[in-house]
C-alpha cells in the first residue's frame, strides 16, 4: 500500500516549496494529485520519488520545463548520473529518505552497496551517511518521518556504523587525543554521537564510548581514572530546555579543573539563551558543525 502524503509533506522531504509545487503541477503536470472520498488532495510514493528527483537535477542546472517532458523512470536514471557531478549526494539522500518513509531494507542496502562501490567506505559514512543523519533529525522533528520510521532506519545505520568501526584497525596515531563520547540521562537517540566514535577511531583517536542515557555524576567513574582531553555529546529530547542551565553549570564543575574540553550539539540547544559563559564548553548548531570542531 502507497503512503499519502500532503503538498506540505512534500515540501518537507524535498526542500521545494509548496507553491512550486503546485506551480509545476498545474504547468507541465509534473505530478498529478489523487482526492480521497472527501476531495482532500494527496499525493503517493511515486510523486514524492519524482519530486525528489527533480530537486537532483534542479541543482544540477536543469530547468524544470526540459525535467518535465522525462517520464518517472527516466528522471530517476538521470538523477543518478546528476548527483555525482554535485558533490552533495542529493540522489543517495533522497532514496534513503524512500527507504526510511517504506520502511523498506532492500533499497537501503541497495542505496549502502552503491555508495559503497561509488564512493568508497570512508566517503560513504564520513559524506553520506553523516548528511542523512543531520537530516534524519529535521525530519523526525518536523514530523515528516514518525517514531517507527525513524527507529528502523536508525537501527540499520546503527548496525552499519559498528560493523565499520569494528572494521578500523586498532592502532591509535601517535598524538592522539582521549574523547569520551555519552549520552545524557534518558536521551536515547545515539547514531548522531556513534557516528562521531566513527570519525574519530578512523582518524586513530583513543575512544571511549559510553552510550546512551549516563547521569553525568557517573562520568566521574571513567574522568578519575583517565586523562580524558575531550567530552563530547548530543542533546537531542534530554536534558529538556528548563533544566539546561543548570545541568550544564554542573557539567563545568565536573570538567573545568581537569582542563578537559566539552563538545555539545543537538536540538535542545535550539532556543537556549545561555545567561552566562560556560567554560570549556563549546557548543555547535549541527552535527557537522561538531565534527568540524574537532579537526
Amino acid at each position: 500500500m502507497e503512503s499519502k502524503y500532503s503538498i506540505k509533506d512534500l515540501e518537507q522531504l524535498s526542500g521545494i516549496k509548496a507553491h512550486t509545487i503546485r506551480a509545476w503541477e498545474q504547468r507541465y503536470k509534473l505530478i498529478v494529485p489523487m482526492r480521497t472520498v472527501t476531495n482532500i488532495r494527496y499525493y503517493g510514493d511515486h510523486d514524492l520519488r519524482v519530486i525528489l528527483n527533480t530537486s537532483v537535477l534542479l541543482g544540477a542546472g536543469w530547468k524544470i520545463g526540459k525535467i518535465s517532458k522525462h517520464s518517472p523512470d527516466e528522471l530517476a536514471l538521470l538523477a543518478l548520473d546528476a548527483s555525482p557531478y554535485e558533490g552533495n549526494f542529493t540522489y543517495e539522500l533522497n532514496e534513503l529518505k524512500l527507504a526510511t518513509l517504506a520502511f523498506d531494507i532492500k533499497r537501503f542496502e541497495a542505496v549502502m552497496d552503491h555508495c559503497i562501490e561509488r564512493y568508497g567506505v570512508h566517503n560513504t559514512y564520513r559524506e553520506v551517511i553523516g548528511d542523512y543523519i543531520q537530516e534524519l533529525g529535521k525530519l523526525w522533528l518536523s514530523g515528516s518521518v514518525g517514531i517507527s520510521q525513524e527507529h528502523f532506519v536508525s537501527s540499520l545505520i546503527r548496525q552499519k556504523i559498528y560493523a565499520a568501526i569494528d572494521a578500523l584497525p586498532a592502532k591509535v596515531n601517535d598524538k592522539s587525543g582521549k574523547y569520551a563520547i555519552f549520552l545524557p540521562a534518558n536521551e536515547l537517540h545515539e547514531i548522531g554521537v556513534l557516528y562521531l566514535a566513527y570519525l574519530l577511531k578512523e582518524r586513530g583517536e583513543q575512544v571511549f564510548y559510553l552510550g546512551q542515557s549516563l547521569p553525568k555524576e557517573y562520568l566521574t567513574d571513567l574522568l578519575d581514572n583517565q586523562p580524558i582531553d575531550h567530552l563530547i555529546s548530543c542533546f537531542t529530547t534530554h536534558p529538556e530546555l528548563p533544566e539546561l542551565g543548570n545541568y550544564l553549570d554542573e557539567l563545568e564543575e565536573l570538567i573545568v579543573h581537569k582542563g578537559i574540553q566539552v563538545h555539545l550539539t543537538g536540538y535542545v540547544f535550539t532556543d537556549f539563551e545561555p545567561e552566562k559563559e560556560f567554560r570549556n564548553i563549546n557548543i555547535y548548531g549541527t552535527l557537522k558543525q561538531l565534527s568540524e570542531g574537532l579537526s
